[in-house]
């Protein structure tokens, strides 16, 4: 009875000695375990997790469904995950309410490893960090390095596959792979390569590659709205691999062949813009650019500066536009031929060997007219010779007593002809005339084919004075004088 009270007294001294000796205490009892019906539950089996040295492996088994994502009691076939967690905590509990190392076995579908983590990623991927992703749309994977996945984990195609929709194929399934730029092409699109010697098209999944794909002599290789192939210089149109000269004016489609009257595209030399459409004139030997027409009242030629610099109207009234003249008449020495039917139904003209228009920095000004060399009216249209072009919203005439272009009610080179401009006059009757200060008279031009169509008194389109009044059609054209 004495020796059962001594080992008592014994184990409960343990309890009361310094912490640091009681660790020392804890070795010592564990080599040598009290045994027996005297023994007490000993203290040192109180520490958590977190004070043993010696990892803890869980493994747990339960049915199979899926995996990530999906809890474990959804699982059907077994299979095996196997974790391993920082010792101090075996599945959210303390050593206190567990008295022995638990392991724990979780089945899971076979898959790739990361650390110490089984997964199950689809055929053709594997499990790893997310990265710039290449697809059938995107093999370059460019817009996968925007995404949001990239930093993380998840299952990614394996090398040498592109994604498509949720599948990884190989490239050659992606409608058309171009091997040599690591490329996918779409169904009806090309490929060109950097220098333009190979041309590469996608039909049914089938490319077709072109090794003579070259450009004209006339063309350039180049980028255009991110499209590479060959592209014809300015003054040609083609494909690129074939080029050939824009016409300039009428005479250059005549001299082609084409010997119709009709609407031609045209290029001048310089034009900025892109090429534009003319009506081409085909008598009187041909190749006849027509840049003014009048048939009817259908459209007013009472227009401002910006509708007469840029063109306006249709296949029956039009002015081709000031800026399309100026370019025209400064890439070559021009004539102008202008046709009238007078109200009573006679056709008049009127040519002469010289003609140009300067640039809309002196006001579309005459800048050469020739004296008439044939024709039977117009006789004094070189009156119009270095006169700056006005239009109701930009007078430019020299008169001061009005404004020409309100006036005449038209677009032209109006000014001070032979200083009537100035002058009153009494004479009421002449068509060419309008009045502007009680009983006089007066007029700015000696031709206003521009007119308003039917007019009244000096507002209407008249040739050469009074002489031809209320024109009933007008054509204005020019050719090359050489």
């Amino acid at each position: 009875m004495e020796r059962k009270k001594f080992f008592h007294l014994f184990h409960m001294a343990l309890i009361l000695i310094d912490m640091t000796d009681a660790g020392k205490l804890c070795d010592f009892a564990e080599k040598f375990p009290c045994k027996g019906s005297h023994c007490l539950p000993s203290p040192c089996k109180s520490k958590t997790l977190q004070e043993s040295k010696e990892p803890t492996t869980a493994v747990t088994t339960e049915p199979q469904r899926t995996t990530l994502g999906k809890t474990m009691q959804e699982s059907e076939e077994p299979t095996t995950t196997v974790t391993t967690e920082p010792q101090g905590t075996t599945l959210g509990k303390t050593m206190q309410e567990s008295e022995e190392p638990t392991t724990t076995v979780t089945t899971e579908p076979q898959g790739t490893t990361l650390g110490s983590s089984i997964y199950t990623c689809p055929p053709n991927m594997i499990y790893g960090n997310c990265t710039c992703e290449a697809t059938c749309e995107d093999p370059k994977g460019e817009s996968a390095c925007n995404s949001t996945c990239l930093g993380s984990t998840g299952c990614i195609c394996k090398a040498g596959l592109m994604l498509n929709g949720t599948d990884c194929i190989s490239a050659s399934r992606c409608s058309c792979f171009v091997t040599e730029a690591n490329l996918v092409i779409s169904n009806g699109k090309t490929y060109v390569n950097d220098n333009c010697t190979q041309k590469c098209s996608c039909s049914n999944n089938r490319l077709i590659c072109e090794d003579d794909y070259s450009c004209s002599t006339n063309a350039v290789c180049d980028v255009q709205n991110e499209v590479r192939q060959c592209y014809c210089n300015e003054g040609y149109e083609g494909d690129g691999e074939t080029c050939v000269s824009l016409y300039k004016d009428c005479q250059d489609v005549y001299d082609a062949g084409h010997t119709q009257d009709g609407v031609y595209t045209i290029m001048p030399t310089g034009w900025p813009g892109l090429p534009f459409n003319v009506s081409c004139k085909m008598e009187n030997g041909g190749g006849w650019t027509v840049f003014q027409r009048r048939t009817d009242g259908s459209t007013s030629f009472y227009q401002n500066w910006a509708a007469y610099k840029e063109g306006f109207g249709d296949s029956r009234n039009l002015w081709l536009g000031n800026e399309k003249l100026h370019y025209l008449t400064n890439q070559r020495n021009y004539k102008l031929l202008f046709d009238i039917t007078t109200s009573s139904g006679s056709a008049k003209y009127a040519e002469y060997p010289e003609f140009q228009i300067d640039s809309e920095s002196s006001n579309y000004t005459m800048n050469k007219l020739a004296d008439r060399s044939s024709g039977n009216t117009g006789s004094q249209l070189d009156f119009g010779r270095g006169k700056q072009f006005s239009t109701h919203d930009r007078d430019n005439d020299a008169c001061g007593h009005y404004h020409c272009a309100e006036k005449h009610r038209s677009g032209w080179w109006h000014g001070n002809a032979s200083n009537v401009c100035n002058s009153c006059h009494s004479m009421t009757s002449y068509c060419d005339r309008f009045q502007y200060n009680g009983n006089c008279h007066s007029v700015c031009t000696n031709d206003n084919l521009n007119g308003d169509y039917n007019g009244g008194n000096g507002e209407n389109i008249f040739s050469e004075w009074f002489n031809n009044c209320n024109v009933s059609s007008v054509e204005m054209k020019i050719r090359p004088s050489s």
